[in-house]
């Protein structure tokens, strides 16, 4: 945490993490910004492990919504794996087991940002060791509504 001299006064701000600085500019000159993966923007959210047999998120939240692509790699995933599109109960996602996530490695954005950033917060107070600034979180969402909606 840094801290911002405002007025005579103190206050203690958090600033965005210069890895995530260094993972855009990566990005965008491994691809000269023209192209981008669904997994380019997942690369920006931090690890989150969530708490064994935790899964709130997944009963309270329904069915988490996905772009064309996400829609696409899960479609593939399912057939894949043998496994059938899962109906909605209520607001409990149709891809929660139990053991958890059924879809897991190609869950769409909303379940892996969940828990990483200041506007989703996880309600049983878990936190991935660095959570994502709001500016981005932000960043992550422009560039997800401009290259996969």
């Amino acid at each position: 945490m840094e801290s911002l001299i405002i007025h005579g006064a103190i206050e203690s701000i958090k600033l965005p993490d210069p890895s995530y600085e260094k993972k855009i500019e990566t990005f965008f000159k491994n691809t000269g910004g023209i192209l981008m993966d669904i997994e380019d923007i997942y690369n920006l959210i931090p690890d989150f492990q969530c708490t064994d047999g935790c899964h709130e998120c997944c009963k309270n939240f329904g069915v988490p919504s996905r772009t064309k692509v996400e829609d696409e790699r899960l479609k593939a995933f399912l057939q894949k794996n043998s496994m059938k599109p899962g109906m909605a109960h209520g607001n409990t996602c149709p891809y929660l087991n139990e053991t958890g996530c059924s879809i897991y490695p190609v869950r769409p954005l909303i379940c892996r940002l969940y828990g990483t950033s200041p506007n989703y917060r996880c309600k049983m107070k878990v936190a991935p060791l660095r959570l994502l600034h709001e500016d981005e979180e932000a960043e992550i969402f422009h560039l997800y509504r401009t290259h996969f909606f």
